[in-house]
Formats: structure tokens, sequence, C-alpha cells
């Protein structure tokens, strides 16, 4: 048996981030990681010869107030990477902070000139936003300036203000990450959401660290002088008169806590390490419910040479869509089992910034194919890396491919505990009391699917005050 202030399950960026802060406030903390590492999917992956391959390949939601207060020394390959639609003409479109009008001009002078209001009513509306997804604040905007965002599916709202294919097909692949259809209503909310985030102080950027993002993880751990073990799967939370009590591991040690703050998923949490009907049958009915039906997989390419497509920056992310109509044939195959004839992806190339990952000239493509089934057999996820190759040889003739490796959802869930889920729109909308709070006195939640820190520092606070 153990005895502490406070339990983090969970040794990714988000439970790192909670003990941290709670170590912070004098409390004696042990975090319990069921891996043998440490990061979560911030880790890099050995592959093929001498490869590392960041399987979170880009950043755009890191909590400043976090980076700023616990002094972390963080390196960047790309502060501003550009955002690349790849096209079928060879007319690919490049989004970039200063010269995007220009090269959407190609495809539509209309779109050229609305694009500057777009950025500026989004990006204003973001920020408004800040005061409910950045702080323990409330929602202040407007119900009028909101109702858009609540009711209007992402391809409606793209068309609202655009004509062009390669421009709505470019932008609409940030709200695929939630699991709806660009077609479902509120699926437009993701976009508002990415566009609150900040990276480097730059609104709305997306950004690679030096040597992926495990840097991101060493830096952490130099700031969280805590227990931490590896290796200590919890088995079950412990619950004493209506409070949590700590947990079991499943190596049979029990650690006696009366914190707890969980960054494995929300139904994981409270439906699985819970006892039974702890937080009511209905309430865990309903998440059984909110689970996605499709998923994103991940392909690595390691390259004998840099990938060259024209007039694209490498060091950017490229997108593969041809029109809003290919995402909803896409989601249809996917929740069907089978995999899209036509993929939709974003893809980096990451040792563009960062040599370290590769050996001297080659290069590493990595591509977040979705959606895709949940599930992949050996013969569908091959089929899915050659069409991959396929999808790029057609830009790059003569593209040579060293080594392929495919994750399907099911073995990202499996191996970081990560489970697809639907987005909620109330509850995205909701305070963080009503996120991150459960039912059991004691028990928070942090847990997220991007690499953020925001709900961890946010719920120790919460946590801390909650016990003064």
């Amino acid at each position: 048996m153990s005895d502490c202030d406070a339990l983090v399950i969970g040794g990714g960026v988000s439970g790192l981030t909670a003990a941290a802060y709670l170590a912070r406030a004098g409390l004696r903390v042990i975090v319990a990681e069921v891996r043998n590492k440490l990061g979560g999917a911030c880790e890099s992956i050995p592959f093929g010869e001498s490869f590392h391959a960041p399987l979170t390949q880009t950043l755009y939601a890191l909590d400043p107030r976090m980076v700023k207060e616990l002094k972390l020394n963080l390196k960047f390959a790309v502060r501003d990477m550009a955002l690349a639609g790849l096209r079928a003409d060879g007319k690919h479109i490049v989004f970039s902070r200063d010269g995007a009008a220009r090269s959407i001009a190609v495809h539509s002078q209309a779109d050229a000139k609305a694009w500057k209001r777009f950025r500026r009513e989004l990006f204003s509306l973001a920020r408004d936003m800040r005061a409910l997804w950045w702080e323990e604040g409330t929602l202040s905007v407007s119900h009028e300036r909101l109702e858009p965002f609540r009711r209007l599916s992402a391809a409606a709202f793209l068309d609202s203000w655009f004509e062009s294919d390669a421009l709505k097909a470019t932008l609409a692949f940030d709200a695929t990450e939630t699991g709806l259809s660009l077609f479902e209503p509120g699926s437009a909310l993701p976009l508002l959401w990415r566009a609150s985030q900040e990276m480097c102080g730059l609104q709305g950027a997306v950004a690679a660290f030096a040597g992926g993002p495990q840097s991101l993880v060493q830096a952490l751990l130099e700031a969280t002088k805590v227990d931490i073990r590896t290796g200590a799967s919890v088995s079950r939370i412990l619950i004493a008169g209506g409070a949590v009590a700590g947990a079991e591991l499943v190596s049979g040690e029990t650690i006696t806590a009366p914190i707890v703050i969980s960054s494995a998923a929300r139904r994981r949490t409270l439906n699985e390490l819970l006892p039974t009907g702890a937080i009511g049958f209905a309430r865990a009915d309903s998440m059984d419910r909110a689970l996605a039906q499709t998923g994103t997989a991940k392909v690595v390419l390691a390259l004998s040479a840099l990938p060259m497509f024209g007039g694209v920056p490498t060091t950017g992310r490229f997108v593969l869509a041809e029109r809003l109509e290919s995402y909803a044939a896409a989601h249809s195959a996917a929740r069907a089992g089978r995999l899209p004839d036509e993929l939709i992806l974003e893809a980096t190339t990451p040792t563009a910034a960062d040599s370290s990952l590769a050996p001297i000239g080659q290069h590493l493509l990595i591509a977040s194919v979705r959606p895709v089934p949940l599930a992949m057999n050996d013969e569908t996820k091959a089929r899915l890396a050659v069409k991959v190759i396929a999808a790029f040889t057609r830009h790059v003739p003569g593209m040579h491919v060293v080594a392929s490796e495919v994750l399907t959802p099911e073995e990202i869930s499996s191996r970081y505990g990560a489970q697809d889920s639907k987005m909620n729109i109330a509850q995205t909308l909701a305070s963080w009391d009503e996120r991150l709070r459960t039912p059991i006195s004691g028990l928070m939640l942090c847990g997220e699917n991007v690499v953020c820190g925001r709900a961890g520092r946010i719920a120790a606070a919460m946590a801390i005050r909650d016990k003064t």
C-alpha cells in the first residue's frame, strides 16, 4: 500500500501537467502510467533503418500559460506551418499567414476577396471564446454570433463563404478530428475551436518541435518532481463515503489518495474504472452511444529523398481532398467498414525541418488518414499503405519508399488509451467545471485527444481549491 495526497492516472502530457501543478502546491503526488514509456502518443517510434517517426506530427493547442508557468524549455523546428491543398490538376492551393489570397485567386477571385473577412471574423469570435476554452470562465459570446457554429455543418459553413472546391476541401480537414461527418449539424464548431488556439504567440498557428514531441515530454519531466510509476495499470478507482479514496493497481497494490485526476478517456474512467452504477446507468449508457464509428489511421513512409510538391513549402502540412463530397463518401465507406475509394488525409515531412529524425539524405512522410474504419485486418492495412503511396506518387513521380508502417485507430487506442468519440456540442460549450468534475468528490478528469496540457492545469487547480 502507498499513500499520497494526489494520484494522477496516466503519464501523457495532460497527466504530467496536472502532476506538476499539484506538486507546485506542495502535495505528494504519484503518477501511475500503464505503459513503460511516458508521453502517450507524443512518442517517436523507431522505424525502418534509424528513422524516428513522431506520431503526433503537429501541435496547435499547447497551453501558453502552462508553458510559461512551468518554465518549459522548448525548441521548435517549425513555428507556423503553411497549409497546402494538393490538387490533381497541379494547381495546389497554399495558405500561409501572408500570401494566401494570391494562391486562392488561381481558383476563385471571389474567394480571394472573401478570405480576409473570413479570417478576421472567425479569429475575432475565436478570441472571444477563449474566456470559456482557455480558463475557468463562462460563455460571454452573443447567441447570434455563435448560432452558426451550433447548428451548421462544416460543409454548410464553408459553402456560405466560398465557392472553390480546392479551398473548402482543404480547410475542412481540421473539422474531421471529432468523429462527426462534415455534413452533420455542429461540425463547424471544431473550426472555431482550432482558430481560438495559439502556438508560438500566433493565433491559429500549427507548429512542430525540434526532435519531435518527445522533447515536450522531456521538458515536462524536468518540471515534474513527483513519484512516477511506469508499468502501473489501474484496475479500479476506490470510493469511500461517496468520495474518491485512491486506486487499486493490477499488481494488487493499493494507492490511497483523497484526490485522483484521471487523464484516461472519460468513458474508461467513469464506465470501466469506477464501481458499477457509481455514476448512474443512464449516464453510462449515453457515453457508450457517443463512441465514434470512424477513426484516424497513421501511415508512416520512409523515403530515399525529400518529396517536392511544386510551389508548396516542404515544412508545411499537405491535405489531399478534392471536394467536400469526397469527405461524405469517405465517411459512409468508413462507417460501413470499408476503406474509402478516395482517401482523405493530412501529411507532413517532419525531416524537412528536423534532419535528426532520419539517416542523412533520407526523409519521413507521415500521413493522418481519416475517416477510416476503426478496425482493419492485415490485408486492409497493406491496401491502405498502397493507396497512400499511390496518392503521393501521382504528385511526385518516382518517389521511392524505403519502408512503410500503418497504425489503425484500434491499434492507436490500444497503445495510447485514446478512445475515438464523437464530439458532444453541449459539452464542448460547457464550462470547465462541467467538463472536468465527476459525480464522485475528489475525482477529476483531464483526458484530451490533443496535445494541450490545459485540462491538466485546470483540473489540478480545481482539486487544490476543493481541498483547501
